[in-house]
Formats: C-alpha cells, sequence, structure tokens
C-alpha cells in the first residue's frame, strides 16, 4: 500500500513537472531569459557520473517449518560505487540509469533466535550490485540548485561463498536528492535511494519460510553534462 501511494505521488509530480515545462517553453521560448537557462545550469542534453554509495542490506528469515518460530537477522554494509548515466529532457524532466558495485567485502552480522542452528557465521557476503533504471522528477530550486526524485525499477544480487547467496531480486525503486551545478557542465550531487523492500514466501515439501529482505543506499557523487 505504501508503495502505491508513493508511486502515485512521484508520478504525479513528474507528470505536472512535465506540463509546467512545456508551458514554460511555450510562454518563453526564444526570449533572453529561457536561452540563458538553457544555457546555463539546467540545460537540456546527455550527462554521465560518478558517486561512492554507503549501501546497506537487511535480511529477515523466518522458519515455520521444520524449525518453528526460528528467526535469522543479517545486516549488511558496503562500500559502492555508483556509475550514472542519463539524459536531460528539460530542466523539470530527465531519464537515468545507474549501476552500484561494492568494492571490498561487506561488513556484515547474523543473530537469531537459537544459536545451535545458527553459530557464529563461517561464510561472507562478498559481492553487492545493483541496477536502476529512473525517471527523474527535477525542481530548479535556483539557477544553482535543484531538487529531485527518482521513481523506477531497480535490481539487487547480494553473493559471497557457495551457499551463502543472499538476493537475487528486482523490485520497485525510489528515491529523493539535490544536485548544485559548480559550472555549467559540473554537478555535485547527494541522493537517498530505496533499491529494494519485498517479500518472498518459499513452500517446499519439507520446508516453509519467508524471507523479508531490504536494500537502501546513500550516495554522494558528480556529474558531468555533455
Amino acid at each position: 500500500m505504501t508503495k502505491k501511494l508513493l508511486l502515485s505521488a512521484i508520478a504525479f509530480f513528474a507528470i505536472n513537472s512535465y506540463v509546467f515545462a512545456d508551458e514554460y517553453y511555450s510562454n518563453y521560448s526564444g526570449t533572453a531569459g529561457n536561452s540563458f537557462l538553457q544555457q546555463q545550469h539546467f540545460g537540456t542534453g546527455f550527462y554521465a557520473g560518478l558517486a561512492y554509495g554507503y549501501t546497506n542490506v537487511e535480511d529477515d528469515y523466518y522458519e515455520y517449518f521444520p524449525n518453528s518460530g526460528l528467526s535469522v537477522q543479517t545486516d549488511i554494509d558496503y562500500n559502492a560505487l555508483l556509475f550514472q548515466g542519463g539524459y536531460q529532457y528539460n530542466p523539470y524532466i530527465a531519464f537515468e540509469f545507474r549501476y552500484w558495485m561494492s568494492f571490498g567485502d561487506g561488513d556484515y552480522t547474523v543473530s537469531s533466535n537459537y544459536p545451535p542452528l545458527y553459530p557464529t557465521p563461517a561464510g561472507s557476503y562478498a559481492d553487492f550490485d545493483a541496477w536502476g533504471l529512473y525517471l527523474k522528477p527535477m525542481y530548479p530550486v535556483s539557477n544553482e540548485l535543484s531538487v529531485y526524485a527518482l521513481l523506477g525499477l531497480s535490481g539487487v544480487s547480494v553473493t559471497g561463498e557457495p551457499g551463502w547467496d543472499l538476493l537475487d531480486d528486482n523490485d520497485f525503486s525510489w528515491g529523493l536528492g539535490a544536485s548544485y551545478a559548480i559550472t555549467p557542465n559540473i554537478l555535485l550531487f547527494a541522493d537517498y535511494a530505496n533499491l529494494y523492500d519485498g517479500t518472498i514466501d518459499y513452500y517446499g515439501f519439507d520446508s516453509e519460510s519467508t524471507q523479508e529482505s531490504s536494500a537502501d543506499t546513500i550516495n554522494v557523487g558528480v556529474s558531468y553534462r555533455f
């Protein structure tokens, strides 16, 4: 329900941004003010960026059969590189692709309400990677500062030693952020993105369990507008 409300709100914002931008260009096309706006920090065109992403993955496992009541909580922190590429259609709308890739092993903890089955872990979750494809509605606060939302689809993979893979799934993704143009072509940005928030139910002949997982990232980086 929360996802549907958030999706509706951001979609409403995106549609209204597009309509406003279209009206803006219709009213001011060919004027000096509009020319200045296009040539300065809110120009259109392709852009690419690189960022550091602090990423947290949480996983809650609940077993109903054969070990009724068993729960295992896993928490992993990753350092990741974010590669960004996109196209800005106008000052209010962009389309963006992102790819995250961890560097170094994840820092993780595992806890259980039944330690005999889950003692101190012998494995590790070494690799995290994710992708996201987004509609990016924006609002220019000033010539330099712009705030934006991210709305789209993402895929997340958390893997490790054999038998220790944790997550490999797609989900609705959203985020919020801001960018600041230090030159007409170079922008600094910072944002938060929810990459995954889902539940998977497992049913088998001799087992029944539920896995609730989430992945969130905070990113700080720089973009270059071509």
